[in-house]
């Protein structure tokens, strides 16, 4: 097991991320760069960033198969002390584009359990490049069009989207440094 350093200046670079990871959130489809950060394990620099600027000790995470290594856990454990949990505790979920998770399943199937989301940070090939989404709706002045390499589990979910709002799945994805997000507030339609 290795520890990996953190972010080089600590409180300035997850400010700066997560001030990203807001940008993200509240333009839909934007892309944006975080700070260098070596990645964790088989995560990349951004899912790792996104993890530490946003995980702490009170934030069940679930880890996928594909990406969960010792290097991975030892320094989520260390930096970040999140603990590892099931899908249905989870508040944030670290899934391998090649994952057969379904992602609906990161939500609860029970109406009474108002307000619970999830936020499922999925590492895809690249950011460009798959079928068009046209997006609309919260923090789009227009219409915005964006293709990242998606797998077929998560455009099923888009084109379903089987939650009613408030309950939903917020989407961050991310590959190398970089990430783009789609809250569960914006309407998406795969083309």
């Amino acid at each position: 097991m290795t520890l990996l350093a953190s972010f080089t200046h600590p409180v300035a670079d997850v400010q700066r991320a997560f001030r990203r990871i807001l940008k993200a959130m509240s333009e839909p489809g934007v892309q944006v760069s975080l700070p260098s950060l070596p990645g964790w394990g088989r995560a990349s620099p951004a899912a790792t960033a996104v993890l530490m600027a946003l995980v702490d000790r009170e934030t069940p995470v679930y880890i996928d198969n594909a990406l969960r290594d010792e290097a991975l856990l030892a320094n989520l454990r260390f930096h970040t002390g999140a603990p590892v949990s099931g899908a249905e505790a989870a508040s944030f979920a670290l899934l391998h584009a090649g994952s057969d998770r379904e992602i609906a399943s990161f939500t609860p199937e029970d109406e009474g359990a108002s307000g619970k989301s999830t936020i499922v940070i999925i590492e895809v090939a690249a950011l460009s490049g798959g079928l068009t989404l046209r997006l609309s709706g919260s923090g789009l002045l227009e219409r915005r069009a964006i293709a990242p390499q998606l797998p077929e589990s998560v455009l099923r979910y888009l084109r379903a989207r089987p939650h009613r709002y408030p309950q939903g799945i917020d989407l961050i994805f991310t590959c190398g440094e970089n990430m783009m997000a789609l809250p569960r507030t914006t309407d998406v339609v795969v083309c």
